[in-house]
């Protein structure tokens, strides 16, 4: 039989369970990871969600990270097939897991792949958090707002929110931060490198804009279009001797640093890393992102740093060129002061409510 003493002193030591969402596009399961690195660092036994075949299993893998499998599917914006399809694939991700979330601490990092972790928390009346990148909250942010225990925010918010809110800047991989500290090979003046970067999902009418531009910027000048994978084999085709095309990349900042002027979506995530390295930038944001997320994204990316915001509808090949000949005219601004230990401040918060409790 086991003595009191000794049964307190196994509860003492025994590992905070963390069960964490970043299921979605590489602006979810990104901060996800750093954030479950950080969590794990310090003695919690970490989980992340992942769907089997999707690149957050497969980032996950890489970092060393636990996963665990369900079926998570998008809901705004789709079908009515593909509604029903959420609702019962819904239902099944919350009874798997029920007894995963029993005891322990959720964290979701936004999207529709948070649904099911929110609402299995609440039903075991367990402690969840919600991470919003955005500056306008998502669907799924507004909906469990008030059942959070915290809101952590990327950036500040276009309005103010319900429930307990912390701003605490947008986790970053540590990669990112070694790169910032090392120095980027000088070059000829004439030489102009220009980033065309559509996120870990590529940009169609990006990839088009960046071809279109081959014919009008001087030969010198090289470009890299980082395209998406479904989008690769006809941009690879449309390119020119000085363009260079790539369909992803695992490494990013390598891309980034060596850039003179990007050409970017206003993904926060992407938008965050790119204001890191001080880069000069024409953010073009994504017109159909649920409640025009990335528009006020890149308002506030522009304020911060060397960048100008075009919406796609009026944006021409011409006014491109001419934006990067101005850009690059431009002097450099101090780098963006940037909160850059955001997984720190997330990991502080969630271990200090644990600490109150006892």
């Amino acid at each position: 039989m086991i003595s009191m003493k000794k049964k307190k002193k196994r509860m003492r030591t025994t590992p905070h369970r963390v069960i964490i969402s970043g299921i979605g596009t590489g602006g979810h399961y990104y901060p996800a990871i750093v954030t479950g690195l950080e969590l794990q660092r310090r003695g919690c036994d970490v989980i992340v969600l992942i769907r089997r075949g999707c690149q957050e299993e497969k980032i996950a893998g890489q970092y060393g990270l636990r996963t665990y499998s369900i079926r998570s599917r998008p809901f705004f914006g789709k079908s009515f097939l593909a509604k029903l399809l959420f609702a019962a694939t819904l239902v099944h991700s919350i009874f798997k897991l029920h007894a995963l979330t029993r005891h322990s601490i959720g964290l979701a990092f936004g999207g529709f792949g948070a649904v099911p972790l929110n609402i299995s928390c609440i039903l075991n009346r367990s402690a969840f958090y919600v991470f919003e990148p955005n500056r306008v909250p998502g669907r799924a942010t507004k909906l469990f707002a008030r059942s959070a225990r915290r809101i952590f925010l990327g950036l500040p918010p276009v309005a103010s929110m319900n429930g307990n809110t912390s701003i605490t800047g947008i986790p970053v991989r540590v990669e990112f931060k070694t790169k910032l500290r090392a120095a980027v090979r000088r070059r000829r003046r004439e030489e102009v490198r220009i980033l065309v970067y559509g996120g870990s999902q590529g940009a169609r009418a990006l990839n088009d804009m960046a071809l279109a531009l081959q014919d009008i910027i001087p030969r010198k000048w090289c470009m890299t279009i980082i395209s998406g994978v479904g989008d690769y084999p006809r941009v690879a085709r449309g390119k020119k001797t000085s363009t260079r095309v790539i369909p992803f990349t695992d490494t990013p900042w390598e891309e980034i640093r060596q850039s003179d002027v990007l050409i970017s979506r206003a993904g926060a995530l992407a938008g965050y890393e790119i204001l890191a390295f001080g880069k000069k930038v024409i953010f073009v944001p994504f017109p159909y992102a649920i409640d025009d997320h990335q528009y006020h994204n890149a308002l506030y990316f522009a304020d911060t740093g060397d960048a100008f915001v075009r919406e796609e509808k009026d944006v021409t090949t011409e006014e491109l060129a001419k934006d990067i000949r101005e850009l690059l005219r431009k002097k450099v601004h101090k780098r963006p002061r940037l909160i850059m230990d955001a997984e720190r401040k997330i990991a502080d918060f969630v271990l200090g409510d644990i600490e109150h409790e006892k």
